[in-house]
């Protein structure tokens, strides 16, 4: 352990705290920068990770104004040359917090009063002194792209959308991500009041500046830090409540049961890799509705871990077969000579609350379960029968009930559902599909894509539903469980579980269009309508504020016509630009881009913000764009073909488009666009163009 002399000193900070320090306990304030040393990672976090802290953050304002939201733990050690504290963990984090900053001292919504707040912490010091609060050692950069924008704003002049000043790629991200998540503030009301912009914007700011707290550990200037590291280090990690909900449910089984069950549990605890195909095969790949039961565990059990003689090694531990060289077997590696990495769908404790759901039923109970990762443990204590905080779980016949529907809802997982497949040390785009140890042949090793168009349309399908709704939570998970786990459900059948999926899709696009026409949601005159609505919405349809979910459903329509039709005509209307190169994957993008652009609009489009002239991209390719004209864009889109990706079958639409000797981009053009995309639209949902034009 650390040697004596207070080697560490730790006390809770917000925002707020930082800045001016706390009465209580005498805290002081942070008068010096935090600097990030030359040998800690670039800045990493994804948009997702970025979006899921402002989510947890604004769903804690609007439940417990009052109470603090622990953002996380961090450790510094104060440099003895000038005083600046280096920052040894926790640099994700703190430098989330200060681009948050960095957007809400430019939010017009915002007080004074918090945007003087908020500058007081991107900064040390004041007026011509000040320097920012985050320093980089050997990232010139960084550095100069935070002081350039301190430089901005402090003239007067600094616009929140404004990402130039800007080198690294992950923090251009990150802040786009925060713009679009401030934006959409003023749609969800504040507990107890109308929704306005200015209210929920000025509580979420009030929150976060003091209410979301770090503990700040702070290392004595003399502290060997490699000692006291080996020394955190050797304390192991923190159990995770999943790991917590597992001993609950396994506490008071007889031992050999409780090796059996601890055994299937680590099976499914393995997320993002495969359970290995011979235990699959064991249990029929989950296809049974009553096959798995605590005999049949055991012999899987058994045989597994090589106590039959079945050839795999007497010697061989749990670890081998989970983490070592059995689980090679699992992945796709077995067919493929490139090594692949592969993603889940959702965490573990998110997955354990969906199977949740499947296992309760369709009864209230089952859709009252929330599928928030922080509420693991409260959902099973409400509705396992005895269950108590620290105490296990009194009904052994329902706890070993529940990983039998865990252990098959996995293998249904597995073998039915897409999954995330990237070829380690590529840069190339996820391929979500479905690789099934199931092949119908006993003697075929390994994992293989399932294909076929049905197969393919339910890859895709799955993909858009994916990245439309929730990522962190995937709230269609639970129904597309369910109809696998049908009893009567003909798993062979591929158009059934299509069909079921489309099902579900048109459900919940009717729940996005929240009683309006997708006439009026896309700015299109109804044919049918006595007398059009010449509402501004009802000509321009909602623009920028259109459900992403439309931009995703086009892309898997157009992909559908193009590229998995078997009629002629589809195939015929296929963009020239798509024949050769390029590929298409369905991919996280939320950033709307304009064709041609907002600031420096030719004349040639008179209404920007019409559906015919925006496309969804990535954050990342939103910003290669920027202000560029359309013909520029254009070329940046084949430029993209080239490196084997497409990125978005919308534009390739727009950018194919023949107006003659030379392509241009106008009204007329942008009209039959338009009109193009609608008519796919509308007709994959005609049941939904009735509806209120409110």
């Amino acid at each position: 352990m650390p040697s004596p002399g207070h080697e560490l000193t730790a006390n809770k900070y917000s925002a707020e705290r930082i800045v001016s320090g706390g009465s209580d306990n005498n805290i002081p304030a942070l008068d010096k920068p935090f600097l990030i040393p030359i040998y800690q990672r670039l800045y990493t976090w994804e948009a997702q990770h970025v979006d899921c802290l402002l989510t947890d953050l604004w769903e804690a304002c609007q439940q417990q104004a009052a109470a603090e939201y622990f953002i996380g733990a961090v450790v510094v050690s104060p440099k003895l040359d000038d005083g600046s504290l280096e920052l040894i963990d926790g640099q994700q984090r703190m430098t989330t917090l200060w681009l948050i900053a960095s957007v809400l001292v430019s939010a017009s919504d915002l007080s004074t009063e918090s945007k003087q707040q908020w500058q007081a912490f991107m900064a040390v010091g004041t007026g011509q002194s000040a320097i920012p609060r985050l320093d980089f050692s050997g990232r010139e950069q960084d550095k100069k792209a935070l002081a350039g924008f301190m430089n901005h704003w402090q003239c007067g002049c600094g616009r929140a959308e404004c990402n130039g000043w800007l080198k690294n790629e992950a923090m251009i991200v990150a802040r786009k991500t925060i713009i679009n998540f401030i934006k959409k503030l003023a749609k969800q009301p504040q507990v107890g009041h109308e929704p306005t912009a200015a209210s929920e914007l000025q509580a979420f700011s009030g929150y976060l500046w003091s209410k979301a707290t770090f503990v700040i550990g702070q290392l004595h200037s003399n502290t060997d830090k490699n000692r006291f590291f080996d020394s955190m280090n050797s304390r192991g990690v923190q159990l995770e409540k999943h790991e917590i909900l597992k001993a609950r449910l396994l506490n008071g089984m007889p031992e050999n049961e409780r090796q059996v069950y601890a055994w299937a549990w680590d099976l499914c605890a393995d997320i993002n890799g495969y359970v290995k195909g011979s235990v699959q095969a064991e249990l029929d790949y989950g296809r049974g509705a009553t096959n798995i039961d605590t005999p049949l565990l055991s012999g899987v059990h058994a045989k597994a871990l090589g106590e039959k003689g079945t050839g795999e090694g007497a010697a061989r531990t749990l670890k081998d077969i989970l983490g070592g060289e059995g689980l090679k077997a699992n992945t796709v590696s077995t067919i493929d000579k490139v090594s692949v990495g592969h993603k889940s769908l959702v965490s573990f404790p998110v997955f354990l609350l969906h199977v949740l759901r499947v296992f309760l039923g369709t009864d209230s109970a089952g859709a009252q379960v929330s599928v928030d990762h922080k509420k693991l443990i409260a959902e099973f204590d409400k509705h396992f029968r005895a269950g108590v905080e620290r105490k296990p779980l009194a009904d052994k016949d329902q706890c070993k009930a529940f990983i039998h529907c865990l252990l098959r809802c996995r293998l249904l997982m597995d073998n039915f559902m897409i999954k995330g497949h990237v070829d380690e040390g590529s840069h190339a785009a996820v391929r979500w599909e479905i690789a099934s140890a199931f092949s119908g042949d006993p003697g075929k090793k390994g994992r293989a894509r399932r294909t076929g168009k049905e197969w393919d349309s339910i890859s895709m399908l799955q993909s858009m539903m994916y990245f439309s709704q929730d990522l962190t939570r995937a709230p269609w998970l639970t129904q597309a469980l369910k109809d696998l786990y049908k009893p009567e459900t003909d798993l062979d059948r591929a158009g059934a579980m299509l069909y079921a999926l489309k099902q579900q899709d048109a459900g919940y696009a009717q729940s996005v269009l929240k009683g309006m026409s997708l006439y009026v949601v896309l700015g299109l005159a109804d044919p049918d309508a006595a007398k059009p609505n010449d509402t501004d919405q009802e000509v321009n349809g909602l623009g920028t504020d259109t459900a992403h979910y439309w931009f995703y459903k086009l892309e898997y329509l157009l992909w559908e016509k193009w590229f998995n039709s078997e009629d002629a005509s589809d195939k015929a209307s296929k963009p020239a630009l798509l024949n050769s190169k390029g590929t298409y994957r369905m991919r996280h993008v939320t950033s709307v881009e304009h064709v041609s652009p907002q600031s420096k609009n030719t004349g040639k489009i008179t209404q920007l913000d019409r559906f015919g002239n925006l496309a969804l991209l990535s954050i990342g390719e939103n910003s290669s764009y920027s202000d560029k004209d359309p013909v520029e864009k254009r070329g940046a889109f084949q430029a993209s073909l080239e490196r084997e990706l497409i990125q978005s079958l919308k534009l390739a639409h727009v950018f194919s488009a023949d107006h003659g000797s030379e392509w241009v981009w106008n009204d007329a053009a942008m009209d039959e666009h338009e009109a193009a995309m609608m008519e796919i639209l509308i007709a994959a949902h005609p049941q939904l163009t009735q509806g209120a034009t409110a």
